[in-house]
């Protein structure tokens, strides 16, 4: 069975003609598989049965924006009518929707679904497809991927896992997901997003891996709230309202930001800082602070790593050094292995003599020996005061913009006008440098003792609920008892051209032949695009799982249509902002041919000749996730999360670290790292200098204003959330575009009148990696020298070229970020 059609992806389309040309694209052929209608709502059968009648049903926003919101469906004569919000009875806060979750019923019925399989029959990225059964997709890829596996072994298959879709069933990253289950059964590599890391990096480098988001039943509790380098007003609209009711019960408002923004607008007060220069902001704070002697000297002494002594050879001074042996302690239950009890050493003041830190009446800050028992030695604290003293708030103000004066408030906000809590989500992390931001932000929370107190700490980081199964279903043998092969190696972007084209990695082979990708949108969302299509274009076999012709399905050779979220059972289970568990009933079947993502993955396995490995259900597999110690202490089931629909697990605290009790084996917040190892290895040197201490600063690559490109390219260009889409998600929705119509750069109102540029006129942004057309505004509110481009826009909806082409695709030494603002761009009006 053919169908032919094509989609040229003109870059000369525009916006203001975005649906009218649909209709155009679809006319020749386009947008091939998408259904097509005036108003861009696809018309269905409806149920006659139900003629009359509305049920509402339980259902998730499964996107990645952080808040997870619970829904209700509205279902009348068969069809999706709309969504409101869910109750929540016992956290009402949480009770809220947004714009993208109402709008949900237009992107079910959208014109850019996809309605059956396709084969690619032109060249990659012509968008030219022929209509393929269900049957003839699934074997194309089991027979590709049989004959890859056997002569080139498992590894040449690669799985691109995103977080579109952040159910287990659908889903890809999502814990514990039936994709990952494939993955490990396959033996099939997994290919890394590596995005928003530095964020999670610190983090756990610092407090530990478990969670530190502080509930908003302790926000009104905080004298002040800091939004430090993100955009909740835009990017977590539900988090909004909890920022405002805050500040209505009597906390102090503040914003630091690049520019002025809706943040700004309900803030009590606004600090405007220079990109990614955050780092030195805080490095100026905490010289203000230790002058004037506001350090919290309690708090470090005994819930931080500040009175340990450190070696020359950069690890710390313990007993065993000492004389003690070391002993056994339990088993860590991550490792598997028992943990070894040999505890660092302080200085005691009380008795003036090293002590294990459990035993010291009061661990000393300074005043400490040189030399103990034949080791040379220096207080962690002492390393952070020498880090401090080469910046003063004059230095500082000079390289991050903020005024002296506005410099030493901060200062005496976290020092002495506590309770703080700081406001961090993934602004920050876009930049070479987010990790030092980060470490630097969560240094000057531990030093001013802002952090593991009742109404102090970080707003935002939650990560998963730790009531799941997630290992016993990925690593679930089949019902013949056989166990799975094992997931490969993993690879990361910046890694991904390199490999696909030397089919090698450090100097070895490595025949990467085939990538899977579902539950996201590669060429727009991931950095450097045009390095991206390379990897695309060489790559011998791509299947693509989507729910509309996103930019990277128009390179699939196989492109498998995906149902919609309501279509499907399932249940959200990445928690981040919501701590709850979220049931979605299948509001209606799945339109055109499109299916269950579970049911591809299902098919997939199967073809491959893994059955044995997929024999359960829904119900069966969702039982498995739920079969854990948590889960059965909390009561939740299956059959109890169908019924009541939202599940909590309440062994989440509503402030982690309250107590400072930090997730490391001695409990306390780490300021240093003994062993210094890269999240990533692809042969970088490593200046270990700048990574042992978890307190130091350098300027971003690009969006540095005194950076030599900036002289070539003088523009740092930030891309903000966009409020009508998810990433690209959304799309496709009519609605949405009445609100944002089509790409824009905004501009300073002085860079403007320098660069001769008006209202309304074209222009294009350009460096040595790409460029991109689209239509200037003036904003008053825009930092100098610093553009503002919103993205999430398809590589069609620009006039020429794409936003995303102009990134660079590389990672600090020992992070593995992708840095979406540090780049710079020359203007070109058109």
């Amino acid at each position: 069975m053919t169908e032919t059609t094509s989609d040229k992806n003109n870059r000369g389309f525009t916006r203001r003609s975005f649906i009218a040309g649909a209709a155009t694209l679809t006319a020749a052929g386009a947008l091939s598989g998408c259904s097509a209608t005036a108003k861009g709502l696809a018309p269905h059968a409806a149920d006659s049965s139900k003629a009359g009648t509305e049920e509402i049903l339980s259902g998730a926003c499964r996107s990645q924006c952080i808040q997870g919101c619970y829904l209700n469906v509205h279902v009348r004569d068969g069809q999706i009518v709309r969504t409101t919000a869910g109750r929540i009875e016992e956290e009402p806060f949480f009770e809220h929707i947004c714009p993208k979750g109402l709008s949900h019923p237009a992107r079910v019925y959208s014109a850019g679904r996809l309605q059956y399989p396709m084969r690619r029959v032109g060249e990659r990225g012509a968008g030219e497809f022929e209509r393929i059964s269900w049957d003839e997709a699934i074997k194309e890829i089991a027979e590709k991927w049989k004959n890859y596996r056997e002569e080139f072994g498992p590894e040449s298959i690669a799985f691109f896992m995103g977080s579109g879709n952040t159910a287990v069933l659908g889903g890809g990253t999502a814990d514990g997901s039936v994709m990952q289950h494939l993955q490990t059964v396959m033996g099939a590599c997994s290919v890394l997003p590596d995005r928003d890391i530095a964020f999670q990096s610190a983090m756990s480098k610092m407090f530990g891996p478990g969670g530190a988001f502080v509930s908003p039943k302790e926000w009104s509790g905080a004298n002040h709230i800091v939004i430090w380098g993100c955009n909740p007003a835009v990017s977590c609209k539900r988090m909004m309202h909890l920022y405002l009711d805050a500040k209505e019960a009597g906390a102090q408002l503040t914003t630091i930001d690049i520019q002025y923004n809706t943040n700004v607008a309900k803030s009590d007060w606004y600090v405007p800082v220079y990109p990614a220069t955050d780092g030195a902001l805080v490095f100026g704070i905490l010289s203000e602070v230790i002058a004037q002697g506001w350090q919290d000297s309690e708090f470090l002494r005994a819930h931080t790593e500040a009175p340990f002594l450190v070696k020359e050879d950069n690890t710390f001074l313990r007993m065993s050094d000492l004389g003690v042996p070391a002993t056994e302690g339990p088993v860590n239950a991550m490792t598997g292995k028992p943990t070894v009890i040999d505890p660092e050493v302080v200085w005691d003041e009380a008795t003036r003599s090293a002590k294990p830190y459990s035993e010291a009446e009061m661990p000393a800050l300074e005043g400490i020996p040189e030399e103990i028992e034949g080791f040379r030695i220096r207080p962690v604290w002492s390393m952070i005061l020498e880090a401090i003293s080469a910046w003063t708030p004059e230095r500082a103000s000079e390289t991050c913009g903020v005024p002296v004066e506005d410099i030493k408030r901060l200062a005496r906000m976290y020092g002495q006008e506590g309770p703080v809590l700081t406001g961090m989500n993934q602004g920050l992390n876009h930049y070479f440098n987010a990790i030092y931001t980060y470490d630097s932000i969560f240094t000057l929370l531990l030093i001013t003792g802002n952090i593991g107190k009742p109404s102090a700490g970080v707003i935002s980081g939650g990560g998963s609920f730790g009531i799941s199964n997630s290992k016993g279903c990925i690593n679930q043998p089949s019902s013949k008892g056989e166990k799975p092969a094992g997931p490969g190696r993993n690879i990361n972007w910046t890694a991904l051209y390199g490999i696909v084209h030397d089919q090698e990695l450090l100097g070895k082979p490595f025949p990467l032949k085939s990538l899977y990708c579902s539950c996201t949108n590669i060429v727009s969302n991931q950095t450097e695009q045009n390095e991206t299509i390379k990897s695309l274009q060489e790559i011998e076999f791509l299947v693509v799982q989507e729910m509309t012709m996103s930019d990277t399905a128009l390179y699939a050779d196989i492109l498998l249509p995906a149902c919609h979220w309501f279509e499907c059972e399932d249940v959200r289970v990445r928690s981040y902002n919501m701590p709850y568990l979220l049931y979605n009933d299948k509001a209606i079947e799945p339109l055109y041919e499109s299916k269950p993502d579970f049911d591809i993955y299902k098919m997939i396995g199967t073809a491959m000749g893994f059955g044995d490995f997929f024999d359960f259900t829904e119900k069966d597999y969702i039982s498995l996730w739920l079969d854990s110690p948590v889960a059965k202490k909390e009561g939740v089931t299956y059959e109890s999360l169908r019924e009541t629909k939202i599940a909590r697990n309440h062994q989440l605290k509503d402030n982690p670290l309250l107590g400072g009790k930090f997730f490391f084996q001695n409990g306390r917040a780490k300021f240093w790292t003994e062993k210094v190892v890269p999240e990533y290895n692809l042969g970088q040197k490593v200046d270990e200098s700048k990574e042992h201490l978890l307190l130091y600063w350098e300027p971003a690559r690009e969006a540095n204003l005194e950076a030599p490109i900036r002289k070539k390219y003088p523009y740092s260009v930030l891309g903000e959330h966009m409020r009508t889409r998810n990433h690209t998600q959304w799309w496709d929705v009519g609605y949405m575009k009445e609100y944002e119509r089509q790409p824009v750069a905004r501009f300073n109102p002085h860079d403007a009148k320098e660069l001769g540029i008006g209202e309304g006129d074209t222009v294009r942004l350009y460096n040595d990696r790409g460029s991109v057309t689209l239509l200037a505004t003036i904003n008053a509110g825009q930092a100098p020298k610093t553009i503002n481009c919103p993205r999430s826009f398809l590589t069609r909806e620009h006039i020429d070229g794409d936003f995303a082409t102009i990134s660079f695709n590389d990672y600090n030494q020992v992070t593995r970020n992708q840095c979406y603002f540090d780049q710079a761009v020359a203007v070109e009006k058109l």
